[in-house]
């Protein structure tokens, strides 16, 4: 009933011809059928591997004094799943006396230690060096040059921690560093001790992947042979990771990491509480845990508390401890692309008739056109095609919802009843649109943050900015006018805005207007500008202990609260509605918080539609309690007023 009286909107010209609405429909049909599959997916998708660190397992060993394979022992026995390995220096083996350097030799009492090294520098450099020799205190291995012992030289993966992990049952996760100068023989050294650890996933150390700037390609077929995972961390810079992420998207497993600066500023219940919300919220399959030794208790037992808590909780949550395995590749096949791309356009152009009188034929003509783009863009580049239109509906879908709600309000018909249905029309018709934003992204390479929604801070800027103009220029009050005369109308209002001089309330007045508007967007993303306070962490925590998952403020707090109060509003008197109108301005506020909720395709769908709906019915709610509570302040006025007048 809503999308018929939706059809035919004003005159004119300002409406979009039936048949396209009939795509439109079938558009988000197909899109909420891609929601369907990509959630089949996503559900399957649940094990999550807990990783300790090495140098944690390594202090453990010596805080506790038992050997490595009891310790490693204990931490299976708390929940872990895996360990991971670093890459171990030629300086760490001297300083742990396994080794020593006299000269131009390293002498050792282990020739298997000597025979290492001498492999080690073989691989790597392809340099020839002589046999051991074997000496009055052990064995020595002569290096032709001293440069091999000043600068930093790899011996390899830390075997001893990946044998013993292995045989206690644990996986083992290698971690890689970036040397200077990487050659092909340094990479295939490098591969080599990969499968000598046995590794089912590789992370890398320090600022730059491995072959970062001259080797990327390479070392993306040489991880592609291994059949490892390759690990991205998340909220972390790793130069050449994006890169190497593109090149390996169906091995990629995304990584969450609290570092050993970060971990003293957090409780173990806030420790844990992050890594839940980063595996159930952000497709993270791969914890790797550093235990926070700065809380009071055994070092074992802190580690026991710690991993037995997350590993309860994740499953608590539905999620499965063992080794993933990477999220199947998924792409949207053409014939689900093109009925989703024909969703977004007409979106487009039923916004473009708002202010562009298209005949039919041209609205025909638009759509056959941006077909045929979309298309050609999906063969040439899928993820920028997903990119394009999934933004240009985020743009657009906002002002299309408070154009058709505001309509609704303007049917006969009790005052609650059309302002409900305008609430419901707004809402709906964002909500659909965000399906066909979430359904243009559909492949796995957006699920997993390899590629990603761009300009998230403009889509929610322009419809805030579009609605203010409309608002200003009368655009709505003028619905019913010729366009030409709309336009002379907009133009007059613009010139009487700018024309007139400014006083320094109204100066000050649109400072902070602007200072709020820049604290709105600082604080959009997933990578604000802005810390977010602790009274406000805590109560994110606190709504998502009651409902599971947490709703937006922007929306249940700010947009949807107003937007119950704007359409109150405008289903009221001619006065009342112009203050209906400029209450729409921060109600698009929450609409393109929904959009932007849906633009995380790295998030699982169900818990975005979770968040959206718990926005919506919160939002409402509170909505109509400010209506309740203006109507009695009303009255009470009233009441005030007419004692006044009677005395």
């Amino acid at each position: 009933m809503i999308l018929a009286s939706t059809l035919r909107l004003g005159q004119g010209g300002m409406e979009m011809h039936k048949s396209l609405w009939a795509l439109w429909a079938i558009g988000v049909v197909a899109s909420v059928i891609a929601a369907g599959w990509r959630w089949q997916i996503e559900r399957q998708y649940r094990t999550v591997a807990l990783v300790v660190d090495g140098n944690e397992i390594r202090t453990l060993q010596v805080l506790t004094g038992k050997p490595l394979g009891s310790v490693l022992k204990d931490l299976r026995d708390f929940g872990a799943t895996a360990v991971s390995v670093s890459a171990e220096l030629l300086s760490d083996w001297v300083s742990k006396g396994k080794v020593k350097v006299e000269g131009s030799a390293i002498v050792s009492e282990r020739v298997e230690d000597l025979e290492r090294i001498r492999r080690s520098i073989q691989r790597q450099f392809g340099t020839p060096l002589p046999e051991l020799e074997k000496r009055e205190t052990g064995w020595a291995l002569l290096v032709p040059s001293l440069d091999y012992l000043s600068a930093p030289l790899f011996i390899g993966l830390d075997r001893e921690i990946a044998n013993a992990a292995h045989k206690v049952g644990l996986a083992v996760v290698a971690r890689l560093p970036n040397p200077s100068g990487l050659t092909e023989n340094g990479l295939r050294f490098w591969v080599d001790e990969i499968r000598s650890v046995k590794a089912f996933a590789v992370v890398f150390e320090g600022e730059e992947v491995l072959g970062y700037r001259t080797m990327l390609s390479q070392v993306a077929e040489a991880l592609r042979q291994t059949y490892c995972q390759v690990g991205i961390v998340e909220l972390v810079s790793q130069r050449g990771d994006k890169a190497l992420a593109a090149m390996l998207p169906e091995r990629v497993i995304r990584v969450h990491s609290i570092s050993a600066r970060e971990l003293v500023n957090f409780s173990q219940s806030e420790l844990v509480d992050r890594f839940v919300r980063a595996v159930r919220e952000r497709n993270i399959r791969l914890c790797y845990i550093r235990f926070p030794f700065h809380l009071k208790g055994e070092p074992l037992d802190v580690a026991r508390e710690y991993l037995s808590t997350l590993r309860r909780e994740l499953e608590h949550k539905g999620f499965s401890i063992g080794i993933p395995l990477p999220l199947p590749g998924v792409s949207c096949p053409i014939g689900l692309w093109l009925l989703v791309s024909l969703g977004a356009l007409t979106t487009g152009i039923a916004f473009l008739c708002l202010f562009i009188p298209l005949s039919p034929a041209q609205q025909f003509g638009l759509t056959v056109v941006g077909t045929a783009f979309g298309v050609a863009l999906w063969f040439f580049h899928p993820l920028w095609a997903g990119r394009l239109f999934a933004l240009g509906v985020a743009i657009v879908a906002p002002v299309l919802a408070i154009w058709f709600g505001a309509k609704q309000t303007l049917r006969s018909g009790p005052r609650w009843q059309r302002a409900t249905i305008g609430i419901a029309t707004c809402l709906g018709l964002t909500l659909a649109c965000g399906f066909i934003e979430a359904a243009a992204m559909f492949d796995h390479r957006f699920w997993l943050k390899i590629s990603e929604f761009v300009g998230v801070k403009v889509s929610q800027l322009l419809p805030f900015l579009i609605l203010v103009a409309m608002v200003a220029s009368q655009w709505m009050d003028t619905a019913e006018l010729d366009f030409r005369e709309r336009y002379q109308i907009a133009r007059s209002n613009f010139q009487s805005f700018f024309e007139t001089p400014v006083r320094w309330g109204q100066a000050i007045g649109l400072l902070i207007l602007l200072a709020l508007v820049a604290y709105w967007l600082m604080r959009t993303g997933n990578e604000p500008g802005l810390g977010v306070p602790v009274w406000e962490l805590k109560l994110r925590a606190a709504i998502e202990d009651l409902l599971g998952i947490r709703p937006r403020f922007k929306e249940f707090l700010l947009g949807h609260p107003i937007l119950v109060l704007a359409f109150f509003f405008l289903a009221g008197t001619h006065l009342e509605a112009k203050i209906g109108q400029w209450l729409m301005v921060p109600a698009v506020i929450g609409l393109a918080s929904m959009m932007n909720t849906f633009s995380h395709a790295h998030t699982p769908i169900v818990l975005s539609l979770l968040r959206t709906v718990h926005g919506i019915w919160l939002g409402i709610i509170i909505g109509v309690l400010l209506v309740f509570a203006l109507k009695w302040f009303s009255a009470a006025r009233d009441r005030r007023q007419s004692v006044a007048a009677a005395r």
